[in-house]
């Protein structure tokens, strides 16, 4: 077996501290592969399934294997109440989760948003497989610290996606959907003071002021629909800052 000396690689693409380096390239197979400079190397991934290429179990994830052991329990018993994910399992899929934040990271700095989503989505539902079935309490609660961060790259890659398609009124119903999802996240856990100081929740109230100066005229039924929303579910502080954002839209008209 030969081994290949990177560093005319490392140094043909030198590392940036100040920036997330990310770039295509085409594999010897023909296939697109996605590369990260990092601080010690290059970090290749793969653009479909998981982001080392790897099926485990013969599945496409570790959360489509997982998911179908639930599907069997639940029709072999009529219900999932007894299924169990094990600490090791949970540490499997924790690492799974890893992998596809490294990738929907490199796939946001290059912008594209849809399939950010996808990888997003996809490590939501890891945390909630985790959270609803893991044998352990601290499985169950062990990604939760990070649900947060997820969930605001998730409604800002929905937004941005939004705005590539020229629908600015989905961008903002994209990300008060996500302050929303972000203070119900932080309620289930009784951090009441991250619902206004958090920085992923600072973060999409800013693209939220940052849209509103953007906004066409149908943004105000959007606005509307999402304060209705807000007062239903008793989230008055949401409800106070979204009609301060409906305020701002209807301010031309007054003039």
């Amino acid at each position: 077996m030969s081994y290949v000396d990177l560093q005319s690689a490392l140094r043909e693409w030198c590392y940036d501290p100040e920036q997330i380096s990310v770039r295509k390239i085409l594999g010897a197979d023909g296939e697109v592969r996605l590369q990260m400079r990092i601080e010690l190397g290059i970090i290749q991934m793969e653009t479909e399934g998981r982001a080392d290429g790897t099926r485990p179990h013969g599945c496409s994830s570790l959360l489509q294997y997982h998911r179908k052991r639930l599907a069997t329990y639940t029709e072999r018993n009529g219900t999932s109440l007894g299924f169990e994910i094990t600490p090791e399992e949970c540490c499997e899929l924790r690492t799974e989760a890893s992998l596809y934040y490294r990738r929907y990271i490199a796939l946001f700095v290059l912008e594209e948003f849809d399939s950010v989503t996808v990888d997003t989505t996809h490590s939501l539902d890891i945390f909630d497989l985790c959270r609803d079935y893991a044998e352990e309490p601290e499985d169950r609660a062990g990604l939760e610290p990070f649900r947060s961060y997820v969930l605001m790259m998730d409604a800002r890659a929905r937004a941005y996606h939004a705005l590539a398609e020229d629908e600015p009124s989905s961008a903002l119903a994209h990300i008060n959907r996500g302050i929303l999802n972000l203070r119900n996240h932080f309620e289930s856990l009784g951090d009441y003071e991250s619902v206004e100081n958090s920085e992923e929740m600072k973060m999409l109230h800013s693209l939220a002021s940052d849209l509103a100066y953007q906004m066409p005229q149908d943004s105000l039924v959007v606005t509307r629909k999402a304060l209705r929303s807000a007062i239903e579910n008793e989230h008055f502080e949401e409800a106070a800052r979204l009609r301060d954002e409906l305020q701002t839209l209807l301010e031309p008209e007054s003039h």
